[in-house]
Parts: structure tokens; sequence; C-alpha cells
């Protein structure tokens, strides 16, 4: 049974049984886990489902990090995304970034550094623009070609005082 089928399981044991049940309300969960077989179908399918997390969690934290620095450094020269790199070594981004930080290999863009490579970014796009519109293309083919919107290309070009 997988999580979803488990989670319809268990709400569906408590409608039909836990509802109209005289202990509901006047005994703690532990009756229900300790007396009531339906009451222990459902702890024994939650701590399924919880244990479940547990050890994808468990898995991240107990990689062998001396084996995965070579991978992960050789993809940061490549310029592959944090993203890419969680994907691949199997782990959450927000746990490789903490990692990477702690072991000073990455450190995070100041916001100056970001809006800076921004402003770039949108420079470079905007002169693709002008060259790709003196060709003949139209602003959406253009804003297709290019990766983005045509309200954010046409804030841009107010920006800059194009047309």
């Amino acid at each position: 049974m997988d999580v979803r089928e488990s989670r319809i399981h268990i709400l569906n044991l408590q409608d039909e049984h836990c509802y109209n049940c005289q202990f509901r309300r006047d005994q703690s969960p532990k009756y229900c886990v300790e007396q009531c077989t339906i009451g222990a179908e459902m702890y024994r399918l939650g701590t399924a489902l919880v244990s479940c997390k547990e050890k994808k969690r468990k898995n991240t934290k107990q990689k062998n990090w001396d084996e995965l620095l070579p991978q992960i450094i050789a993809m940061l020269r490549e310029n592959v995304p944090l993203y890419k790199i969680a994907v691949e070594i199997d782990c959450e981004v927000s746990w490789l970034r903490k990692k990477l930080k702690d072991l000073g290999i990455w450190q995070p863009k100041t916001p100056e550094e970001t809006k800076k490579e921004t402003q770039k970014k949108w420079d470079e796009r905007c002169k693709q623009t002008v060259m790709l519109r003196k060709q003949g293309l139209t602003y959406q083919a253009i804003c297709k070609q290019l990766g983005c919107g045509p309200n954010a290309l046409n804030q841009q070009f107010k920006k800059r005082g194009l047309k």
C-alpha cells in the first residue's frame, strides 16, 4: 500500500469506526492503540508513514560525503545548478547547500551580486531581442526563444528606454 492509499485507509477507518465510538472522547489515544483493533491498525499504518519519511531523512544525513565530494565539486566547476546536483546525489537542495557551506565549498551570493547578474542577463536578452526583431521575428517568438515572458521583456525594455 503506497502513502496515499494508507492515508485514505486511515481516514476511512476513522469515518467508519471512530466517529460513533463511545471511547473517542473519554479515553486517551493510548486506549485505542492498546484495546481497539481498529486503533491498533491505524497506529500501525501511521507509524509506517512516519518511518518512510524518517528513513529518507536518515539516508541523506548518512551519505558518505567524502566519496561524494569529488563528484559534487566536478559538477560545481561545470556550473551545474545545486538542484540538479541534489537530484544526482539524491538529497534535498537545502541539505546540500548547508553541507557545502559548512565545508567552505559554496558561498551564497550577496543580493548585490544577484542583482548584477540579473541585470547582465536582461541586458543580453534585450540586445538579442533587438537583433531578432530586426530579422522580423515577433515578440512572442522572441520570448519563446529566449525563455522569458512578454511582460517581463516589455518591462525590461522600458527600464532601458528601448522600444
